[in-house]
Protein backbone atom coordinates (compact mmCIF):
# COMPACT_ATOMS: atom_id res chain seq x y z
CA UNK A 1 0.00 0.00 0.00
CA UNK A 2 1.68 3.22 -1.05
CA UNK A 3 2.10 5.92 1.46
CA UNK A 4 -0.29 8.57 0.74
CA UNK A 5 -0.68 11.90 2.70
CA UNK A 6 -3.51 14.17 3.44
CA UNK A 7 -7.42 14.53 3.31
CA UNK A 8 -9.45 15.26 0.20
CA UNK A 9 -12.57 17.39 0.23
CA UNK A 10 -15.48 14.68 -0.82
CA UNK A 11 -18.52 16.46 0.20
CA UNK A 12 -19.34 20.28 0.29
CA UNK A 13 -20.85 22.06 3.22
CA UNK A 14 -24.24 22.64 1.51
CA UNK A 15 -24.49 19.08 0.10
CA UNK A 16 -23.61 17.80 3.94
CA UNK A 17 -26.15 20.38 5.42
CA UNK A 18 -29.13 19.07 2.59
CA UNK A 19 -28.26 15.08 4.09
CA UNK A 20 -28.63 16.52 7.16
CA UNK A 21 -31.52 17.95 6.46
CA UNK A 22 -33.17 15.14 4.71
CA UNK A 23 -31.74 12.67 7.05
CA UNK A 24 -33.40 14.03 9.89
CA UNK A 25 -37.22 14.48 7.67
CA UNK A 26 -36.33 10.92 6.76
CA UNK A 27 -36.20 9.22 10.53
CA UNK A 28 -39.35 11.65 11.63
CA UNK A 29 -41.77 10.69 8.37
CA UNK A 30 -40.24 7.08 9.48
CA UNK A 31 -41.04 7.29 13.04
CA UNK A 32 -44.60 9.08 12.62
CA UNK A 33 -45.52 6.58 9.29
CA UNK A 34 -44.59 3.44 11.67
CA UNK A 35 -47.33 5.07 14.08
CA UNK A 36 -49.71 5.26 11.47
CA UNK A 37 -49.40 2.15 10.34
CA UNK A 38 -49.35 0.00 13.52
CA UNK A 39 -51.29 1.72 15.33
CA UNK A 40 -48.08 2.64 18.33
CA UNK A 41 -49.53 4.86 20.68
CA UNK A 42 -46.08 5.10 22.14
CA UNK A 43 -44.71 7.08 19.01
CA UNK A 44 -47.83 8.99 18.23
CA UNK A 45 -47.50 10.30 21.83
CA UNK A 46 -43.59 11.17 21.13
CA UNK A 47 -44.84 13.88 19.27
CA UNK A 48 -48.16 15.19 21.25
CA UNK A 49 -50.71 12.65 20.32
CA UNK A 50 -52.40 11.05 16.97
CA UNK A 51 -53.12 14.44 15.42
CA UNK A 52 -50.20 16.06 16.13
CA UNK A 53 -48.27 13.39 14.43
CA UNK A 54 -50.28 13.72 11.54
CA UNK A 55 -49.29 17.06 11.31
CA UNK A 56 -45.60 16.73 12.03
CA UNK A 57 -45.68 13.90 9.16
CA UNK A 58 -47.29 15.68 6.52
CA UNK A 59 -45.24 19.06 6.91
CA UNK A 60 -41.92 17.45 7.81
CA UNK A 61 -42.92 15.91 3.95
CA UNK A 62 -42.81 19.36 3.28
CA UNK A 63 -39.80 20.25 4.10
CA UNK A 64 -38.30 16.65 2.85
CA UNK A 65 -39.75 18.12 -0.48
CA UNK A 66 -38.21 21.71 -0.54
CA UNK A 67 -34.77 20.96 0.98
CA UNK A 68 -33.14 19.02 -1.61
CA UNK A 69 -35.19 21.41 -4.44
CA UNK A 70 -33.61 24.00 -2.96
CA UNK A 71 -30.14 22.30 -2.96
CA UNK A 72 -30.64 21.45 -6.88
CA UNK A 73 -31.43 25.27 -7.38
CA UNK A 74 -28.40 26.38 -5.84
CA UNK A 75 -26.67 23.79 -7.11
CA UNK A 76 -27.52 22.29 -10.03
CA UNK A 77 -24.15 21.88 -11.74
CA UNK A 78 -22.88 19.85 -9.04
CA UNK A 79 -26.17 17.97 -8.75
CA UNK A 80 -26.09 17.37 -13.10
CA UNK A 81 -22.78 16.20 -12.28
CA UNK A 82 -23.82 13.44 -9.64
CA UNK A 83 -26.55 11.90 -11.74
CA UNK A 84 -24.29 11.18 -14.67
CA UNK A 85 -21.87 9.72 -11.95
CA UNK A 86 -24.41 7.30 -10.83
CA UNK A 87 -25.94 6.44 -14.00
CA UNK A 88 -22.67 5.57 -15.32
CA UNK A 89 -22.34 1.80 -14.93
CA UNK A 90 -18.65 0.53 -15.98
CA UNK A 91 -17.47 -2.95 -16.69
CA UNK A 92 -15.40 -1.91 -13.56
CA UNK A 93 -18.49 -0.97 -11.54
CA UNK A 94 -20.15 -4.72 -12.73
CA UNK A 95 -16.94 -6.20 -11.65
CA UNK A 96 -17.12 -4.44 -8.22
CA UNK A 97 -21.07 -5.79 -7.55
CA UNK A 98 -19.33 -9.38 -8.20
CA UNK A 99 -17.03 -9.00 -5.28
CA UNK A 100 -19.55 -6.37 -3.63
CA UNK A 101 -16.44 -4.51 -2.91
CA UNK A 102 -14.99 -6.99 -0.20
CA UNK A 103 -17.73 -6.34 2.35
CA UNK A 104 -19.35 -9.32 2.39
CA UNK A 105 -17.08 -11.93 4.00
CA UNK A 106 -18.17 -15.46 2.19
CA UNK A 107 -17.98 -13.74 -1.04
CA UNK A 108 -14.62 -13.95 -2.60
CA UNK A 109 -12.77 -10.77 -3.80
CA UNK A 110 -8.94 -11.12 -5.04
CA UNK A 111 -9.08 -7.95 -6.93
CA UNK A 112 -11.92 -5.16 -6.62
CA UNK A 113 -12.31 -2.91 -9.76
CA UNK A 114 -10.99 0.49 -9.06
CA UNK A 115 -14.22 3.07 -8.35
CA UNK A 116 -15.43 6.73 -9.38
CA UNK A 117 -16.56 9.18 -6.47
CA UNK A 118 -19.03 6.61 -5.25
CA UNK A 119 -18.87 2.75 -5.48
CA UNK A 120 -20.98 0.72 -7.68
CA UNK A 121 -23.22 0.04 -4.31
CA UNK A 122 -23.76 3.64 -3.70
CA UNK A 123 -24.55 4.45 -7.22
CA UNK A 124 -27.28 1.79 -6.93
CA UNK A 125 -28.40 3.52 -3.64
CA UNK A 126 -28.39 6.72 -4.96
CA UNK A 127 -30.46 5.88 -7.71
CA UNK A 128 -33.41 4.14 -5.07
CA UNK A 129 -33.18 6.59 -3.10
CA UNK A 130 -33.82 9.44 -5.96
CA UNK A 131 -36.97 7.35 -7.44
CA UNK A 132 -38.01 6.04 -4.26
CA UNK A 133 -38.42 9.59 -2.80
CA UNK A 134 -40.14 10.66 -6.17
CA UNK A 135 -42.79 8.00 -5.19
CA UNK A 136 -43.02 9.08 -1.82
CA UNK A 137 -44.09 12.96 -2.66
CA UNK A 138 -46.06 11.86 -5.75
CA UNK A 139 -48.12 9.43 -3.72
CA UNK A 140 -47.74 11.35 -0.08
CA UNK A 141 -49.12 14.70 -1.13
CA UNK A 142 -52.83 13.48 -3.09
CA UNK A 143 -53.27 11.54 0.04
CA UNK A 144 -53.09 14.64 1.98
CA UNK A 145 -54.13 17.17 0.08
CA UNK A 146 -56.43 15.62 -2.70
CA UNK A 147 -58.11 12.54 -0.28
CA UNK A 148 -61.25 13.96 -0.32
CA UNK A 149 -62.06 14.10 -3.86
CA UNK A 150 -59.50 11.13 -5.68
CA UNK A 151 -61.45 7.87 -6.40
CA UNK A 152 -61.02 5.93 -3.72
CA UNK A 153 -59.17 2.99 -5.51
CA UNK A 154 -56.43 5.93 -6.54
CA UNK A 155 -55.84 6.86 -2.63
CA UNK A 156 -55.95 3.01 -1.94
CA UNK A 157 -52.69 2.86 -4.47
CA UNK A 158 -51.03 5.95 -3.46
CA UNK A 159 -51.26 4.28 0.14
CA UNK A 160 -49.94 0.86 -1.23
CA UNK A 161 -47.51 2.57 -3.46
CA UNK A 162 -46.74 5.16 -0.40
CA UNK A 163 -46.16 2.41 2.09
CA UNK A 164 -44.32 -0.36 0.18
CA UNK A 165 -41.48 2.62 -1.11
CA UNK A 166 -41.28 3.26 3.06
CA UNK A 167 -40.32 -0.45 3.45
CA UNK A 168 -37.78 -0.30 0.94
CA UNK A 169 -35.95 2.82 1.71
CA UNK A 170 -35.82 2.21 5.18
CA UNK A 171 -34.29 -0.85 4.82
CA UNK A 172 -31.70 0.54 2.20
CA UNK A 173 -31.29 3.44 4.33
CA UNK A 174 -30.61 0.36 6.96
CA UNK A 175 -27.99 -0.91 4.79
CA UNK A 176 -26.17 2.23 3.87
CA UNK A 177 -25.84 3.32 7.64
CA UNK A 178 -24.64 0.22 8.74
CA UNK A 179 -21.51 0.55 5.87
CA UNK A 180 -21.21 3.82 5.93
CA UNK A 181 -20.87 4.02 10.01
CA UNK A 182 -20.58 0.66 11.34
CA UNK A 183 -18.72 -1.55 9.10
CA UNK A 184 -14.55 -1.32 9.85
CA UNK A 185 -13.54 -1.14 5.85
CA UNK A 186 -16.06 1.58 4.85
CA UNK A 187 -17.40 3.34 8.27
CA UNK A 188 -14.60 6.57 7.57
CA UNK A 189 -17.16 7.62 5.05
CA UNK A 190 -19.51 8.81 7.90
CA UNK A 191 -17.21 11.51 9.13
CA UNK A 192 -16.89 12.95 5.26
CA UNK A 193 -20.87 13.26 5.03
CA UNK A 194 -21.95 13.73 8.11
CA UNK A 195 -19.07 15.96 9.72
CA UNK A 196 -16.24 17.51 7.87
CA UNK A 197 -16.42 16.69 4.41
CA UNK A 198 -12.94 14.97 4.32
CA UNK A 199 -11.90 11.54 3.82
CA UNK A 200 -8.41 10.32 4.28
CA UNK A 201 -6.41 10.46 1.30
CA UNK A 202 -4.76 6.77 1.36
CA UNK A 203 -8.41 5.34 1.77
CA UNK A 204 -9.80 7.40 -1.25
CA UNK A 205 -6.74 6.23 -3.78
CA UNK A 206 -8.14 2.60 -3.36
CA UNK A 207 -11.76 2.73 -2.47
CA UNK A 208 -12.27 5.47 -5.26
CA UNK A 209 -9.21 5.19 -7.40
CA UNK A 210 -10.83 7.14 -10.43
CA UNK A 211 -12.24 9.98 -8.95
CA UNK A 212 -8.82 10.34 -6.73
CA UNK A 213 -6.60 9.89 -10.17
CA UNK A 214 -9.43 12.71 -11.88
CA UNK A 215 -8.20 14.90 -8.25
CA UNK A 216 -4.63 14.39 -9.23
CA UNK A 217 -4.76 15.09 -12.52
CA UNK A 218 -6.60 18.32 -11.79
CA UNK A 219 -3.80 19.52 -9.79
Amino acid sequence: MSEIKGKVLKHSEQTRTMHWIHLICFIILGLTGIGFYFDITSIDNLFGGSANASNVHVWTGVVFTLGPLIYVLFNFEKFAKFIDTITTFTKDDFGWLKTMGGYVPFIKAEHIPPQDKYNAGQKILGLLVIIGCILMIVTGFPMWLLRDTMPAILVWLCWKVHFWTAVILILAILGHFFLAAIHPKSRVEFASMMIDGYVDAEYTSHHNAKWFAQLKKAE
